[in-house]
């Protein structure tokens, strides 16, 4: 067939000539997506989000009209401004020449204006289309034929940004060089011809003159539609993977039931179809302690038995199984039909690759045969790893992944970050379910492909009131399409507890229910059982592990004195001890570090290395060093090492909190809200297997909480009254009246009992309601305190909803102008990416290209920031790096990087 002619969808861009390059017809490219979409629609979980979005089951009749909508996600390669990208470099500099042709009429979205109505001289396009026809499926009424169109519109947004007939009204007279100027003998209505002609064809159903329209379609539905549409392109226009290369034969509406059979081939390759998988767990039903190797405990059992529901919130203490009671609730709901994967949250890159390791374990366990097992993907960018392999970036996006040939769809969904979510079994950041919700690109590809995900948000407690508001708005979008979601914490308040469920579809009340009668019925908060499994309807408490730990701390006002800190380590690190030292900043545990060798002195056996390297562990680590540190920490404080009594003294902060496997027999910490802190002790004791092993006079679980100099925190409130504490305003512990909560529960209980405690202590330090009495006792600076946090809360949520995306708005509306490029899931948590000119050795033996360095390092810009800085004046000073940045020098060495002295 002689493709020269016409409009092609899909071109070689590799080849050296335009003319012979292997190409595909807009009409073959347009059938491959639509063969995608079609079978992602009748695949049973996806089909029935959308029809929860919908509000009604899809008629064959429904599908027929999605399917062309999808088929049509493209028509505006039909243009001329688009066909001439395709010529040689003299005829599309004649074209442009001739029109006046900006580079707005050479893409192939926004270009669709004209054919929404907007212009007499374009009812021809519109007939050959049949554009008129298609507006009518919603029904006779403008608000009908109005939502018909943006569903259209949601399949034309395919690159990522919901293009709407509000945004593109003014801007149809700037389309008309693209459909009414021919060029080298290609005239565009024959292009929309073609399309319409083929989508006649293919789906005479939905273009027969007495079809019923189908209503309005409901707004959700029409922005997951657009997340699907671009989920299919991306598979459709991928020659990569071998499922739709330039070389098939069939270019016209002969190719539509082979683009069936290969859309079904991809989307079982790539694992997004697991019935296969499903039907072989089903008829092995393997059985928790044959997963796991080991019995599961009620809470455990619990979480697999609750009804289908959510979300489901699991309360209970760190190193009870929270992490295996989600895992086997996946396998309970994938058994069920209920989902197709499974996306596990985590607030940190170092938790996240963490908890990959496990899940992936899991996985394997679950789906001993390779060729039907989902694939694993760790959904952190910049690491590349999937499937137990690490791949390389290669020029032009490309990635190499070690000998996976037969294989490569399993890696598809690693390769790009917008497309993580495609994954089988995810381990990510919540930072990228956050992303799913702003009005940032792709935003739709991500919330669409989540939809068949089990949602398990891990330390659900570790947000701020923007993250949380964020995290509200995406929970509830993931709901209301009947997604599933498990949220797990240490201890949640109850008011947080309250916030999350309410994520859930609400019912309808009835006359007389509401919030108060609903509020009445909650047990006073320090009373709630724990651990406690809890949904909507449901507040089921589960029985405590075996294991318990009496914790005996002491107070030492010692958080502004490094060297009395060092010390104690040093003295229990003599005596034999593994012991971690954890404190708020990186500063502080540099300095603590740097006495602690003085003391031990540099060559001490105790001090902990990594790589033979005395270091430590924190976040400004760059991410070769960060995996080798982590491994470090297992080895050395893990539970592979449970029977080893080799003394070992870590300074850290608050990465080794979540996620890495360390248990210690004594712990210095600083002082931190209640829930971060029993957070931190989770690490104190952790394995009991290592009970008989502590060394002589650490049998008995013991710490020291570091503290300012006096017990009263009110000079926290006086400006530069919390300097180098990491607490108070411009810190990640802004709310000192919770941080004076903590200490006075510290101080009237000289000893914690966990988990038994653990409600109380949270409830009476971090509770609203305690919190309030507490600022009313205290006093007018307190109050004054509290209302700047709730203003700052309350301008943050409003900062959070600002910056939403919410599908319940009209599709024309629900993203006003241009979506941001600087949306951000966290606020004060910048990290700018810093490139060196070349490779550069670490004191830790890795090469490394890039640092990563919080915005605050850096000096105040004027402007934003276009691009990443440079680092300059590059050189290596024995194993220390030093560049700097913006005329601001830096050292990165041993112990991570900082700003250079002197």
């Amino acid at each position: 067939m002689d493709l020269s002619k016409q409009p092609w969808g899909k071109l070689d861009r590799s080849h050296p000539d335009k003319a012979t390059a292997p190409r595909l017809s807009l009409v073959a490219h347009c059938i491959d997506v639509a063969a995608v979409a079609r079978v992602l629609l009748e695949l049973p979980t996806w089909r029935r989000r959308l029809e929860t979005l919908a509000g009604r089951e899809f008629s064959p009749l429904d599908l027929e009209r999605l399917t062309v909508l999808a088929f049509l996600h493209d028509t505006g390669k039909a243009g001329a401004g688009f066909y001439v990208k395709a010529l040689p470099d003299d005829v599309q500099q004649a074209w442009r020449a001739q029109t006046n042709a900006d580079k707005t009429q050479h893409g192939h979205t926004r270009v669709v204006a004209p054919l929404l109505g907007f212009g007499d001289e374009y009812q021809a396009h519109r007939d050959a289309l049949g554009i008129e026809h298609i507006r009518r499926w919603g029904g006779s009424s403008d608000v009908e034929q109005e939502a018909t169109m943006d569903l259209w519109l949601a399949a034309v947004s395919h690159h990522g940004e919901p293009i709407s007939a509000e945004s593109l009204s003014l801007q149809a007279a700037t389309r008309h060089a693209t459909w009414t100027v021919p060029i080298a003998g290609y005239e565009p209505v024959f292009g929309l011809q073609l399309l319409g002609d083929t989508a006649r064809q293919l789906w005479p159903a939905a273009f027969a003159s007495d079809a019923q329209g189908w209503g309005e379609p409901s707004q959700p539905l029409i922005h997951a539609f657009a997340g699907l549409v671009s989920l299919a392109d991306w598979i459709g226009s991928n020659t990569d993977l071998g499922f739709f290369p330039y070389d098939l034969a069939a270019q016209d509406s002969s190719r539509w039931c082979a683009a069936l059979k290969r859309a079904t081939q991809a989307l079982r390759a790539m694992r997004i179809d697991l019935e296969v998988a499903r039907e072989d767990l089903l008829r092995r039903a393997p059985g928790f302690a044959t997963v796991f190797g080991f019995e599961p405990s009620q809470a455990q059992q619990a979480a697999a038995a609750a009804p289908i529901q959510s979300p489901l919130i699991l309360e209970a203490e760190t190193g009870s199984g929270k992490t295996e009671a989600a895992l086997w609730r996946f396998k309970t709901l994938f058994e069920a039909g209920e989902v197709d994967a499974l996306c596990f949250l985590l607030p940190t890159r170092v938790a996240a690759s963490g908890i990959f390791a496990r899940m992936e374990n899991f996985i394997h366990r679950l789906f001993p045969d390779e060729g039907l097992r989902p694939n694993t993907v760790l959904a952190v960018p910049g690491y590349l790893h999937a499937n137990g392999e690490d791949g390389k970036q290669l020029p032009q996006f490309k990635v190499q992944w070690p000998d996976i040939e037969d294989n490569r769809p399993l890696y598809w969904a690693a390769e790009h970050s917008k497309r993580y979510f495609a994954g089988a079994a995810v381990a990510a950041t919540i930072d990228q379910f956050l992303l799913s919700t702003l009005q940032t690109k792709h935003a739709h590809l991500r919330a669409s492909v989540l939809l068949r995900s089990l949602v398990v948000v891990d330390e659900v407690h570790a947000s701020d009131p923007y993250m949380r508001a964020l995290l509200k708005k995406a929970l509830q979008r993931h709901l209301a399409a009947g997604g599933h979601a498990m949220l797990l914490s240490a201890t949640l308040t109850q008011d947080m507890r309250t916030e999350l469920l309410a994520a859930a579809p609400q019912p309808k009340r009835t006359k007389g229910s509401g919030a108060v009668a609903m509020a009445s019925s909650l047990p006073a908060p320090e009373t709630t059982p724990y651990p406690l499994l809890s949904a909507p309807g449901l507040s089921q408490p589960c029985k405590p592990g075996d294991y318990r730990k009496h914790i005996a701390h002491t107070l030492a006002p010692l958080m502004r004195d490094a060297q009395a800190v060092a010390q104690l380590a040093a003295n229990a690190a003599q005596a034999g001890a593994r012991v971690l030292v954890l404190r708020n900043t990186v500063r502080q545990a540099r300095a603590t570090q740097l006495v602690l060798e003085t003391i031990l002195g540099a060559d001490h056996p105790a001090l902990f290395r990594c790589q033979g390297v005395v270091s430590m562990h924190h976040g400004r680590y760059a991410w070769a060093d960060r995996k080798a540190l982590d491994a470090a920490v297992g080895q050395q404080f893990g539970k592979s090492a449970a029977t080893h009594r080799a003394a070992v003294v870590l300074c850290a902060t608050q990465t080794v909190e979540i996620s890495v496997d360390c248990d210690a027999d004594f712990m210095i910490t600083d002082l931190a809200p209640m829930d971060v802190l029993l957070q931190r002790l989770g690490r104190l004791h952790r394995h009991p297997a290592r009970r008989d092993h502590r060394p002589p006079g650490f049998e008995q679980t013991r710490c020291v909480v570091l503290t300012p100099p006096v017990p009263d925190l009110s000079s926290l409130l006086q400006p530069g009254g919390a300097r180098g504490l990491g607490l108070g305003a411009m810190s990640a512990y802004p709310d000192v009246l919770c941080l004076q909560a903590t200490l006075d529960a510290l101080q009237v209980r000289p000893e914690l009992k966990i988990p038994d405690d653990n409600r109380r202590l949270v409830e009476q330090a971090c509770g609203a309601l305690h919190l309030h009495a507490l600022m009313n006792t205290l006093g007018e600076p307190w109050k004054a305190h509290r209302i700047t946090l709730q203003g700052k809360a309350g301008a943050e949520r409003g900062e959070a909803h600002y910056a939403s995306i919410d599908w319940q708005k009209p599709w024309r509306c629900a993203v006003p102008g241009e979506l941001s490029t600087e949306a951000k899931t966290r606020l004060g948590l910048d990290g700018i990416q810093v490139d060196l000119p070349e490779r550069q050795l670490t004191a830790l033996g890795h090469e490394i290209k890039q640092l990563t360095m919080p915005v605050w390092m850096l000096p105040q810009s004027a402007s934003p920031r276009t691009a990443p800085p440079p680092a300059q004046d590059v050189r290596q000073v024995e194993q220390s790096l030093h560049f700097s940045v913006e005329g601001r020098a830096f050292v990165y060495d041993r112990l991570g990087l900082a700003a250079a002295s002197g």
